[in-house]
């Protein structure tokens, strides 16, 4: 190895940024969010969101910051069930204000109006549901009223309302970190899979690369969580042949992320780029998002 390559990969080690972006009460960014989700035999879903964030207030502690979603576009096949279902999921939230308190480095600390958040959503579910199954009516045979009304209440606590601001693909995913490049973290995506991060610093760019990090038992707890929650007859089944199913690979699961971040000078994210890839019990999900600063 020469001086000049030793150097080089000393220096690249020693690259890292805190990441803690400038705010004060009144500071306001939008943001517009493009996806296009693969879903199996289903086609393709785009997807368009804008999403406003202010800083309603400092206070000793940090920051209070209202996130609003003011716009949804979505595009699919008229039989494309999973994509009608995550289209209406965004419907629901647009027009909702979720109030996060923030420490002094813009990480995500609580939620301050989580029932006010939920009890705006379900006062509007049922109407929502009721469409959806009017729709797409051969969703009647794949999920039950009450189970889709669940999803929505479960995805409004206060815990899955902050695990969606530090989602890879919100704004404030970075806040409060020091990252260098080699670093590595250890987390739990939304769908409860552990998963470990590796980070590189070059400059404002940061670039997060995230592989699925679970044992054999972990996973098919996983397995058994989500058909729990999306095929409730089944999990019998599952739980009685899991070994089996494992060893032949019908229940393979595997999730791989890379989120690309761009930083302005004022610390805030300027763009964010995350390619996705998601594979369980033989169906694959292919996504990729890309979030601007307008």
């Amino acid at each position: 190895m020469t001086v000049s390559l030793m150097l080089t990969i000393a220096m690249a080690l020693q690259a890292q940024m805190k990441v803690a972006p400038k705010m004060e009460k009144g500071t306001v960014k939008t943001y517009v969010s493009e996806s296009v989700i693969t879903l199996p035999s289903q086609g393709d879903l785009k997807m368009t969101t804008d999403s406003k964030f202010t800083i309603a207030d400092a206070t000793a502690d940090g920051y209070e910051l209202d996130m609003v979603c003011t716009d949804v576009k979505t595009e699919c096949d008229p039989g494309n069930i999973a994509g009608k279902l995550m289209s209406a999921a965004e419907e629901m939230m647009k027009g909702s204000v979720v109030r996060a308190a923030l420490d002094k480095d813009g990480r995500v600390q609580n939620i301050l109006n989580a029932d006010e958040v939920k009890a705006g959503v379900d006062a509007n579910a049922n109407a929502f549901i009721d469409k959806l199954m009017t729709d797409v009516p051969q969703l009647a045979g794949v999920v039950s009223k009450d189970a889709l009304k669940k999803q929505v209440s479960e995805s409004l606590t206060i815990e899955a309302l902050v695990q969606t601001l530090q989602e890879a693909t919100s704004p404030l995913a970075l806040n409060g970190k020091t990252i260098m490049t080699g670093a590595q973290e250890e987390f739990v995506n939304k769908d409860g899979i552990k998963m470990k991060r590796l980070y590189f610093v070059n400059g404002k760019t940061i670039i997060a690369n995230s592989a699925i990090n679970m044992t054999e038992e972990e996973m098919k707890q996983t397995i058994i969580k989500q058909v729990e929650q999306s095929a409730p007859d089944q999990v019998q089944m599952i739980k009685d042949n899991i070994d089996q199913l494992m060893k032949s690979g019908m229940l393979k699961m595997d999730y791989k992320e890379s989120a690309t971040y761009e930083l302005q000078d004022d610390g805030w994210v300027k763009s964010i780029v995350v390619d996705t890839t998601t594979e369980t019990m033989g169906q694959k999900v292919v996504s990729k998002s890309t979030v601007t600063l307008k």
